[in-house]
């Protein structure tokens, strides 16, 4: 049983771990140096260890620390002790580190340059180790002469060609470029801002031999593991029709339950950031950047809505964006383990024209008639109230109504606020930036919760702005053949 769970433990490390592709094509080869600069705190070392639960590389590596110790790594990367294993030689000891294996680790912070650099010299004579980690090189450096540490990295660079190996170099100073010309491959890691909130950015300045379609990335510590996110690709949320693993189930997330004071959002990341969920008659605001499709906020609200309607709650779907039934219908289904409920889904559509469509729980309503569209929701809101007294309501709209009431000055709007506030327990009102590039000012001082959807450097990523808290990456799998959306704080 224990095997079962180190094993699953490796697992989920190595799928934690994500490096940029041209990185991966990189690190893949048989021999390389490479020089990963980038000021403290940047990630550098996480990344070196990174690379090695990428490789899958557990034993045949040797890991120089001239700044901690290995008791010190393995307390700080928990995840480390678990990819590496134990060793029966270290279970015996009590202070090699809770009985991990540290054979492949060397405490260097006392040692003399000289002595160092013999003990990585003949690691690369005797071929012990496919990947050498110096950690840091500035630390080595700094106590040669200019001639002698030039000549010492082209001997370095030498043996490591000779002795087919990989050798890492760690650089705290990204102006020194003393190694640039020496090396294979040069990444650099940095911090930088967007609108207030803290975000790590990897450059891919040098990667001999390999063609870098994208210069960087935007990546998170999150747990002590490296990760990079991908730029989104605008055919991540289309369905797989005639996927043969499309008659699989998402699982479901906890279900929502009356007798919290929130509701849960589904996603466990989200839940975390708004202290365990959506407050129960609150009202959350999602606004989106241009360019980002409408199905990719579907495919995100799929996951909330059939949370309700798996434990029998009702959801009135106001379409946004022209968000048809059929197209809600698809994106639900996947997570349903059976057909929901008759009736628990009430869409109602815009049309030009009033009248019933095919769906016996759609209605359509004038969309040149204000009153009449209101009068409409009103009435099924109420109907579906008194249909489901004892459950949860769930409200899912575009910010089109909100619209419609700024241009008629005779409405207050103040009167559906209220009419949701006082039978709807969840709210959540869409604001696609194509449609109405103003959403925020229709509902300003009206709004629990603020979520946004933007885009940085290519990738799609959920921002919080009530309350404020860290970025979460978008990420999209499609291994069942249908889009699941997931998120990924952004440390």
């Amino acid at each position: 049983m224990r095997a079962n769970v180190k094993s699953s433990d490796k697992q989920q490390t190595e799928k934690l771990v994500h490096l940029p592709y041209e990185l991966m094509q990189f690190v893949q080869r048989n021999t390389y140096s490479l020089l990963i600069k980038g000021y403290a705190g940047t990630g550098k070392t996480t990344l070196s260890l990174s690379i090695l639960g990428a490789l899958r590389i557990k034993k045949n590596f040797f890991y120089i620390s001239t700044r901690l110790s290995p008791k010190q790594l393995f307390l700080y990367y928990p995840w480390l002790g678990k990819f590496v294993g134990r060793s029966k030689e270290a279970e015996s000891d009590e202070m090699s580190s809770q009985g991990y294996n540290l054979s492949s680790f060397e405490d260097a912070r006392l040692d003399e340059p000289e002595s160092l650099f013999e003990r990585i010299t003949n690691q690369l004579m005797d071929v012990k180790a496919p990947i050498i980690i110096i950690d840091s090189w500035d630390a080595i450096a700094s106590f040669m002469d200019k001639e002698a540490r030039l000549n010492n990295e082209r001997v370095l660079q030498t043996w490591r060609e000779r002795a087919g190996a990989k050798l890492i170099f760690i650089s705290e100073d990204p102006k020194d470029t003393t190694l640039d010309f020496l090396v294979d491959g040069i990444i650099e890691l940095g911090r930088r801002f967007y609108e207030n909130i803290g975000i790590r950015e990897m450059l891919l300045l040098k990667l001999r031999g390999i063609r870098i379609n994208r210069p960087s990335y935007i990546y998170s510590l999150n747990n002590g593991i490296f990760r990079s996110f991908d730029p989104f690709k605008p055919g991540g949320y289309a369905l797989g029709v005639n996927s043969e693993l499309s008659h699989k189930r998402i699982q479901r997330s906890v279900l929502p339950s009356s007798e919290k004071p929130y509701i849960t959002t589904g996603y466990k990341e989200l839940d975390v950031v708004l202290g365990g969920g959506f407050p129960r008659k609150g009202i959350v605001f999602l606004e989106t950047d241009p360019h980002i499709n409408a199905k990719l906020i579907l495919a995100f609200l799929a996951k909330i809505m059939s949370n309700f309607v798996a434990s029998s709650n009702p959801v009135l779907f106001q379409p946004f964006a022209g968000i048809s039934y059929k197209l809600i219908a698809e994106y639900l289904k996947p997570h349903l383990s059976a057909e929901p409920e008759s009736g628990l889904i009430k869409v109602v559509n815009y049309s030009p024209k009033f009248k019933r469509v095919d769906h016996d729980t759609s209605l359509c309503y004038d969309q040149d008639n204000f009153e009449k569209q209101f009068k409409t929701f009103h009435d099924m809101l109420i109907k579906t109230r008194q249909q489901f007294p004892n459950r949860l309501l769930l409200n899912v709209m575009g910010i089109d109504m909100f619209q419609k009431q700024k241009n008629n000055r005779q409405f207050d709007r103040m009167k559906s606020i209220s009419l949701m506030k006082e039978n709807i327990d969840l709210s959540l009102i869409v604001s696609m930036h194509s449609q109405n590039p103003i959403g925020l000012e229709l509902v300003s001082g009206l709004i629990d919760i603020h979520l946004r959807f933007i885009i940085i450097n290519g990738t799609i990523f959920l921002q919080s702005l009530v309350p404020w808290d860290h970025l979460c990456a978008i990420l999209i799998d499609r291994m069942f053949g249908y889009p699941q959306i997931q998120l990924e704080p952004v440390i």
